[in-house]
C-alpha cells in the first residue's frame, strides 16, 4: 500500500514544462501591484497629455491654414534661411514658428510679424517623411512668410541666454579662423557646437550611407569630456567637492550653447544628477536618472518621443548598460580558459596575445568595441524601422569612428580656447581621417541592405528574444545569483533537458510554423496602387501588398 501511494504521488507531481501556475509565479515576482498601478497611471496620464496636445495642434492648423496672421514673438534661434520665433500669446503659449524673411534680425529681437501662415506638410508618400510630425517634436506649428516685420525691442530675452548666444557666435568665428579646410571647419562646428548648417549635402550623405551620422550628433560623449576637462582644471583650484557645482553649471551652459538637442539633454540631465548626488553624498541609480531625464523631456514636449535622435539615444544607452557587462564577462571568461590552456601547452604566441588584450590599452580598445556592439544591438531595429535599411558594416565603421571622435572633441575644445597651431594641424589630420572613413563607408558594396518597414510586432519579439537570451547568458556565467535567479537557472536546465528529450518534435513544429508564416506573408493579397509624389514629377508604380 505504501508503494502504491508513493507511486501515485510521483504521478501527480510529474513536472509539467508548460505550467501556467509555474510561470505566473515568476511574473508575480517581477510585476507587483505597485508596478502595474504605476504603469497604468503613467500610461493614462501620458496618453491624455498627447491627445490634448494633438487636438491643440489640429485646431491651430484648421484655424490658421492659408490665412494672413499677425503674431508677436521673440527670435530665439537664427538659421540659414529662416528664424525660429517663440510666440508671445496666451492662445499659442510655449509654441514656435519658423519665420521666412529677407530682413536681417538679431537674436533676442521682439517682433510683430505680419504674413501668410503655411501649414506643415504631412507624409505625401507611403510611409514617407512626415514634416508635420517632425515639427511637433520641436514645438513648431508651421511657417510664416512675412510681408512686414516690426521690431519692438532688442535683447528682450534673458541676458544670460543672450550672452550664451554671443559666446556661440564667438566660438563659431574662432573655428572659422582655424588652420583647417572649409569641410573640416563645418564638421568641427557640427561636432563641437551642434551647428550642421554649413556641412555640404554630399558629406552628410556620406555619413548617412556609412551609418555614422551619430558622430555628428552631440551626445553623452561630449558631456563626458566637458566634465573631464572642467574637473581636471578646478579640482586643484577649489577642491574636488566644490568643483562639482562648477562642473554642473558648465554642463548646463554647454546645453544652452548647443540649443538643447534631446540627445544632449538626456546626457546633461543624467550627468548633473550624478554629479550632484555625489556632492550631497547620495547614491545614484542610473535607471532612475534615465527615467527622470526622459520625464523632464516629455513634460516639456510629449511629441519628443517621436524624435528619432531621442529613440536612438535612449536605446543605445540601455543597450550599453544591459549588454556591455555581460559581453565583457563572457569574453574574460573565454580568455581565461584560453590562457590556462596556453599555459599548460606552453603556447607563447597565444599567451602574448592574451597579455596584450589584458593590458590597459587592450582593455580600452575592448571596452570601446563592446560599447559600440552593445549599442548597435538595441538601435538596429530602430534604424530598420525608421530608415528601411539594415547596416552590415556599420559596427566596424562605428568602432573606427569611436576611436577618432574622442581626440577630435578634446583637441577641438582645446583649440577653440587656445590658438595652438600644432594642435590645429593635428586636428586637421584627424578630421581628414574621419572624412575618409565616411567616404570609404559610402562606397562599400552592400554596406546597406534596403528592406520594407517591419511590423512592430517583429521588433517587439526581437527585443524580447535578445533580452531573454542575454539574461540566460548572465545567469549562466554569474556566480553570485540571488534566489530568484537560481530558480530561473534550474528552470532553464529543466527546459534544456525536456528539449533534448523531444528534440525532433520541437524542431519539426518550429519548421512547420515558420513555413506557414513565410507562405502567409509571401503570397500576394489584394493588389494596391501607390501614388508617389517626387517633387514636381509624378511617378506611378504597382506593388502587391505583403
Amino acid at each position: 500500500m505504501i508503494y502504491l501511494l508513493k507511486n501515485s504521488n510521483n504521478k501527480n507531481n510529474k513536472f509539467n514544462l508548460f505550467s501556467y501556475s509555474r510561470y505566473s509565479r515568476y511574473l508575480k515576482i517581477i510585476s507587483t501591484k505597485s508596478v502595474i498601478f504605476l504603469i497604468i497611471i503613467s500610461s493614462v496620464i501620458s496618453n491624455s497629455i498627447v491627445l490634448i496636445q494633438n487636438n491643440k495642434y489640429e485646431r491651430i492648423y484648421k484655424n490658421l491654414e492659408g490665412k494672413e496672421i499677425k503674431l508677436n514673438g521673440k527670435i530665439v534661434e537664427i538659421l540659414n534661411e529662416k528664424y525660429k520665433v517663440k510666440i508671445i500669446s496666451k492662445k499659442y503659449k510655449r509654441l514656435y514658428i519658423y519665420l521666412q524673411s529677407k530682413e536681417k534680425l538679431e537674436f533676442g529681437d521682439e517682433v510683430i510679424v505680419y504674413g501668410k501662415y503655411e501649414i506643415p506638410n504631412q507624409a505625401r508618400n507611403y510611409k514617407g517623411f512626415n514634416y508635420r510630425e517632425y515639427l511637433k517634436t520641436l514645438k513648431i506649428i508651421g511657417t510664416v512668410k512675412s510681408g512686414k516685420i516690426t521690431v519692438i525691442n532688442n535683447n528682450s530675452i534673458n541676458s544670460i541666454f543672450t550672452k550664451i548666444d554671443k559666446l556661440n557666435i564667438y566660438l563659431s568665428k574662432k573655428i572659422d579662423c582655424m588652420n583647417l579646410s572649409k569641410n573640416e571647419k563645418s564638421i568641427l562646428k557640427g561636432i563641437i557646437l551642434g551647428d550642421k548648417s554649413g556641412i555640404e549635402e554630399e558629406i552628410i550623405e556620406d555619413f548617412s550611407e556609412s551609418n555614422i551620422s551619430h558622430i555628428l550628433a552631440i551626445s553623452g560623449m561630449h558631456i563626458s569630456y566637458i566634465i573631464l576637462i572642467i574637473s581636471f582644471v578646478f579640482n586643484k583650484l577649489i577642491g574636488k567637492h566644490f568643483s562639482k557645482i562648477l562642473t554642473s553649471i558648465f554642463v548646463f551652459i554647454y546645453m544652452c550653447l548647443t540649443k538643447f538637442p534631446v540627445t544632449l539633454v538626456r546626457a546633461g540631465i543624467s550627468s548633473i544628477v550624478l554629479i550632484m548626488s555625489n556632492f550631497f553624498y547620495r547614491k545614484n541609480d542610473i535607471w532612475q536618472t534615465l527615467s527622470l531625464s526622459l520625464i523632464i523631456i516629455l513634460i516639456n514636449n510629449p511629441f519628443s518621443i517621436l524624435n528619432v535622435g531621442l529613440q536612438l539615444s535612449y536605446s543605445a544607452i540601455i543597450g550599453i548598460l544591459v549588454f556591455q557587462k555581460i559581453l565583457k564577462n563572457c569574453i574574460n571568461d573565454r580568455l581565461e580558459k584560453i590562457n590556462n590552456r596556453a599555459v599548460r601547452k606552453n603556447q607563447k604566441k597565444i599567451k602574448f596575445i592574451i597579455k596584450t588584450i589584458n593590458s590597459k590599452i587592450g582593455q580600452i580598445v575592448l571596452d570601446s568595441t563592446l560599447v559600440t556592439i552593445s549599442s548597435m544591438i538595441t538601435i538596429i531595429p530602430i534604424i530598420i524601422y525608421q530608415f528601411n535599411k539594415l547596416p552590415i558594416f556599420s559596427i566596424c565603421l562605428s568602432i573606427l569612428a569611436s576611436f577618432i571622435i574622442a581626440p577630435i572633441i578634446v583637441l577641438g575644445l582645446i583649440c577653440v580656447v587656445f590658438d595652438i597651431i600644432s594642435l590645429q594641424i593635428l586636428l586637421s589630420y584627424i578630421l581628414k581621417i574621419l572624412l575618409y572613413i565616411s567616404k570609404l563607408g559610402s562606397k562599400i558594396p552592400l554596406n546597406n541592405i534596403y528592406i520594407i518597414t517591419p511590423n512592430i510586432m517583429f521588433i517587439i519579439m526581437y527585443y524580447i528574444l535578445v533580452f531573454l537570451s542575454f539574461y540566460v547568458v548572465y545567469i549562466k556565467i554569474d556566480k553570485n545569483l540571488n534566489t530568484f535567479q537560481f530558480r530561473i537557472k534550474n528552470l532553464i536546465s529543466l527546459i534544456k533537458y525536456k528539449f533534448n528529450q523531444n528534440k525532433k518534435k520541437i524542431i519539426s513544429t518550429v519548421l512547420v510554423v515558420f513555413i506557414i508564416s513565410f507562405l502567409y506573408y509571401s503570397i500576394p493579397k489584394n493588389l494596391k496602387i501607390y501614388f508617389v509624389d517626387v517633387g514636381q514629377r509624378r511617378l506611378y508604380f504597382y506593388c502587391n501588398s505583403m
